[in-house]
């Protein structure tokens, strides 16, 4: 590990009555970021990308957050018909989105890198440092990344269940990073009467000839201008629920260049990722092309909704970040009551909070890109375990990054309410990944059917003990005896509830989700703490170990404010700099933590 590039100058704004953080480069100033790279990718890969990440950390702190801002003030508008009365289905969007979706697909091909070689790589890129790039870009602005994720999904469900002809017609457009070459996707599947119970839907599909039709409307589009749409339709005299149900590909134009049958009715006006075009859109017969085996659609679309929804854990991710980073930053550059606001003891502690919460959430993401890879190479296990990584993530981070992004825009203040600052606009688009792609309650009940249906738990805990038993240094050890104990009750737990039926099983469902991603998170950031132990001599990411444990997994009742361990005045500095950190900072700690399980 590259050890002088985890070593900085602490964030430091400059004291004044409104600090911000316009001009800083996002890459330089998350030390987290390089240290969980370079624990998972080959050397090579990290020095080949440094340059490429250290310039879209420069991009994202200056150029594309300004972009982001006027693109969100300026949204998108329809225009269903031209001066002759024809109708076009055009969305125009503000040059500052056009601009954007130029740095995106183009300079940094962030759709493309999945499925063939950019940035001056040989090969494609693994999905960890695809993340980091996703992670970065989205610290800035989220809306785009949901054409782009659907883009990249959609390539990559063609590639898995379209035949030959399909793909050479279609996979060229999506993975080009020539803007004039591209074609962007997307996948429409829900309706009126559908929502998460998607067995409910009625758009018809009728065969006519070689090709189908499709007939009914769709409520939610987003991403409406696109080139092609993924489709979900009931075939003619197909059964119902969701085993009736295909998958379609519908381009917007034919090839003879005119526009295909189907009317973008309006333009949704949302809370949040305003830039971004969502739309309501009625099918008259549109041309659609069936998508691997009719019979088997929804499968076949839930393994792009599976992709998406870790994307969506990944830019929740991100906001986390940049929403501790803009509450850093403000508070040390501001003055009250004769001190930096960051010198308060309760700012510490709602810093600190923020913190843990953000790198917490970057371990199990880039953790889950990582077991992702090993997936796409054939593992059984990493496949099985993905299934149910894949919720856990989904159903806690992005829930969670609607409390990071409040209690950021708190942090800074009265400004952080208003418009002309970041804070706002986080908190707008943090609320979207916890509803689009599966609801808490819908995400939650598909990790119980992981552990009942494709028996992930095996998989799951086991990757747990074995992360705990790969700890090296006798503190570190000795925590992981108390991660140990309490991941032995929580299996016990979901053992429990695997056995129950009906109402049952479901109503303990988010608790036992959240718990499981607790112990997960606590194993991880052990594991890197075990890392930078052996490698830095620095008890930093033990001591976050140890306060995510208290805070997580062990608090119960009235009287327990161990949690607030007056350790972290002493510390929070350290910590929150990459300084040095040692031994003895995390003792007191860790007996707490032992008393606590009565170890």
């Amino acid at each position: 590990m590259n050890l002088e590039l985890l070593t900085s100058n602490s964030i430091k704004a400059e004291v004044g009555a409104m600090p911000e953080t316009r001009g800083l480069n996002f890459f330089k100033e998350d030390l987290n970021l390089p240290f969980i790279l370079q624990s998972y990718l080959s050397k090579e890969d990290y020095d080949r990308a440094l340059s490429y990440l250290t310039e879209l950390g420069e991009i994202a702190g200056t150029r594309l957050d300004e972009l982001s801002r006027i693109a969100d003030k300026h949204t998108p508008e329809l225009i269903a018909f031209n001066g002759k009365g024809e109708r076009v289905n055009e969305v125009d969007y503000h040059p500052a989105y056009k601009e954007m979706e130029y740095l995106g697909y183009s300079k940094f091909g962030l759709a493309a890198m999945s499925h063939k070689p950019v940035l001056g790589f040989s090969t494609k890129l693994p999905h960890v440092l695809k993340y980091a790039f996703w992670y970065l870009f989205v610290q800035s602005e989220f809306g785009l990344a949901c054409p782009m994720s659907m883009t990249d999904s959609g390539a990559r469900v063609l590639r898995r269940y379209a035949d030959q002809d399909m793909q050479d017609t279609y996979l060229p457009h999506l993975t080009s990073t020539d803007m004039k070459e591209l074609w962007t996707c997307a996948q429409f599947m829900t309706e009126k009467q559908g929502g998460s119970d998607v067995g409910a839907n009625t758009l018809t599909a009728k065969k006519v000839g070689d090709q189908w039709e499709l007939w009914g409307d769709k409520w939610f589009c987003s991403n409406v201008s696109t080139d092609l749409a993924l489709v979900l339709a009931r075939p003619e005299g197909a059964p119902a629920g969701t085993k009736g149900l295909g998958m379609f590909l519908m381009p917007r134009k034919l090839p003879d260049g005119s526009l295909n049958k189907f009317s973008i009715n309006r333009i949704k006006d949302k809370l949040g990722t305003r830039d971004m075009a969502s739309g309501e859109v009625a099918f008259e017969g549109a041309v659609a092309y069936a998508v691997g085996d009719v019979t088997n659609g929804f499968k076949q679309m839930m393994s792009m909704v599976n992709s998406s929804r870790l994307s969506n854990a990944v830019r929740s991710t991100a906001m986390m970040r940049r929403s501790f980073l803009e509450a850093l930053f403000s508070a040390r550059g501001r003055v009250a009551f004769g001190s930096s606001i960051a010198e308060k003891p309760l700012m510490k502690e709602t810093l600190f909070e923020l913190l843990l919460d953000s790198e917490a959430a970057a371990a199990m993401t880039f953790f889950t890109a990582s077991v992702y890879d090993k997936a796409d190479q054939g593992s059984k296990a990493d496949e099985k375990l993905l299934r149910i990584l894949t919720p856990l993530l989904k159903g806690y981070i992005c829930k969670r990054a609607r409390n990071s992004t409040s209690e950021g825009m708190e942090a800074r203040g009265g400004n952080g309410y208003i418009e002309d600052w970041v804070e706002p606009k986080l908190v707008r688009d943090a609320h979207l990944g916890a509803i689009w792609e599966g609801t808490t309650n819908i995400v939650a009940l598909d990790v119980i059917r992981s552990l009942v249906k494709d028996q992930a738990g095996e998989v799951f805990f086991n990757t747990v003990y074995n992360t705990i038993d790969g700890i090296s240094d006798s503190l570190a050890q000795q925590t992981g005896k108390v991660l140990l104990q309490i991941t032995n009750k929580i299996e016990s737990q979901a053992k429990k509830i695997m056995n129950l039926n009906g109402p049952e099983r479901e109503l303990p469902a988010k608790q036992l989700m959240n718990r499981m991603y607790h112990v997960c998170a606590a194993s991880l950031l052990l594991d890197e703490a075990s890392v930078q132990i052996t490698e830095q001599g620095s008890y930093r990411k033990l001591y976050m170990t140890l306060q995510y444990l208290h805070r997580h997994l062990l608090t119960n009742g009235l009287d327990d404010f161990s949690y607030s361990d007056p350790s972290l005045l002493q510390w929070f500095d350290a910590i929150v700099d990459w300084e040095q950190v040692p031994d003895q900072a995390v003792e007191g700690l860790l007996k707490q933590v032992q008393q606590s399980v009565k170890l």
